[in-house]
């Protein structure tokens, strides 16, 4: 029918006023009383009388049905079957189907639904609970009940009944999920903290078990970043491995070595070096000086493994150099300085003024302190190599010029959504 009951209209309107859509897909046009809806609560609720702000599209299979009613709400109506039609579309913040999947047969509806999902932020699909026999209205062969739909069809979304309706949400907003231990990198990301099951979701790592109690039970589509020492964690506990394994999931991971590993156990993950900033932020700063200042970020009683022990037993073979520790106090020496923990935006204005960056780490995943120095154009030494290390601070006092490297493959945090494609 190019109309449809009313039971679920408020809860629709609802959904408008909380979402608020600046584009929307009406699918199946009919009569086009939801787009006169979506009209005056997108843009006349808003104050926007004559001058609409919102886009709002509609497919109709039935060109019939289109007269200059539906031609003034609608910005553009594009007429045939939406299984074609919506590949050819840009996305929207909102898609509605009302009264229209069940015209469909399952294995074509499913479909549609995926095209939907991969088409809009919001999906709102409308069906009847208990569907009736029907053909041809208004001489439109297409009116047909073709199929019943129930909530079991509906993986993912939200489902709520509104008398005979059945209406399921899909929210296709992103989101993220991290433990307390990275707050500090899961604060920084693009996306709001994790608060629905269905919703797509980042996982910025596993590391504990809830963790991996949160990834079992999500119902949503599943992404994880490995970022390093997740992986060995992983690595070393069957029951976490097994759950990896039996929960279906894309995986991302900072370099080969990380990809390598997850391959032991059967994990294909995408290579993503990720740095958690944004480029523009990070502009060369190197400036050469004859007393090489460089730095490095240790956490408490993690020194050996980030190298600070192999540099205090060599500093003092090296000459006019300093050496800058961020994350842990300590006793200053003449070549050593300790700053303790200080705030980001405090050490990104010191490291700034340094020559380069020391990371002595043996399984590291992307490290970001690397990261920013690279951008930076400051020298970067990650070998326990003695004389390597000597040798590379001698010739870092005669550069004049800011250290070039290759960053081509590194996304920030502007690029992270890439994940949700």
């Amino acid at each position: 029918m190019p109309t449809s009951r009313a039971n679920h209209i408020p809860a629709l309107i609802d959904i408008v006023l909380s979402k608020k859509p600046k584009s929307i897909l009406d699918i199946g046009v009919g009569f086009g009383s939801k787009g006169m809806l979506f009209r005056e609560y997108c843009d006349v609720w808003s104050g926007n009388y004559h001058e609409w702000k919102t886009t709002i599209h509609g497919i109709e299979i039935f060109s019939e049905y289109i007269t200059d009613l539906q031609q003034r709400i609608y910005d553009a109506i594009f007429i045939g079957n939406a299984l074609d039609i919506i590949e050819n579309l840009g996305h929207y913040d909102m898609i509605y189907i009302g009264d229209v999947i069940e015209h469909f047969s399952k294995e074509d509806g499913e479909k549609l639904i995926d095209k939907m999902n991969k088409h809009a932020d919001t999906v709102v699909i409308v069906t009847p609970k208990k569907v009736s026999k029907q053909g041809a209205v208004f001489g439109n062969e297409h009116e047909s009940h073709i199929s019943e739909w129930t909530e079991i069809d509906f993986s993912h979304a939200d489902i709520s009944y509104y008398g005979n309706a059945m209406m399921a949400i899909y929210d296709n907003t992103p989101q993220c999920y991290y433990c307390d231990g990275m707050k500090f990198y899961g604060d920084k990301l693009p996306f709001m903290f994790y608060s629905n099951k269905m919703r797509p979701t980042l996982f910025l790592g596993l590391y504990f078990q809830r963790d991996y109690d949160v990834f079992t039970f999500h119902k949503g589509r599943r992404v994880v970043f490995w970022n390093g020492s997740d992986v060995l964690r992983m690595l070393g506990n069957m029951e976490w491995r097994e759950c990896i394994k039996n929960h279906k999931a894309e995986h991302y991971c900072h370099n080969q070595q990380l990809k390598d590993e997850l391959a032991e156990v059967g994990i294909d993950a995408k290579i993503m070096p990720l740095f958690f900033g944004r480029f523009e932020d990070y502009q060369q700063s190197y400036e050469q000086s004859d007393i090489v200042k460089a730095f490095m970020t240790v956490h408490a009683g993690r020194e050996e493994e980030y190298g600070l022990n192999f540099m205090s037993k060599i500093i003092d073979e090296i000459d006019n150099f300093e050496l800058h520790v961020y994350g842990i106090d300590g006793e200053d020496t003449d070549k050593i300085k300790y700053h303790g923990w200080v705030d980001e935006r405090l050490q990104d204005a010191h490291i700034k003024k340094y020559q380069a960056c020391i990371r002595l780490n043996k399984h590291d995943g992307m490290s970001q302190i690397i990261c920013k120095s690279k951008l930076l154009g400051l020298a970067c030494i990650t070998k326990r190599d003695k004389e390597r290390i000597i040798g590379g601070i001698e010739f870092i006092k005669k550069r004049t010029r800011p250290f070039i490297y290759d960053m081509d493959g590194v996304v920030d945090l502007n690029g992270l959504s890439r994940v949700f494609e």
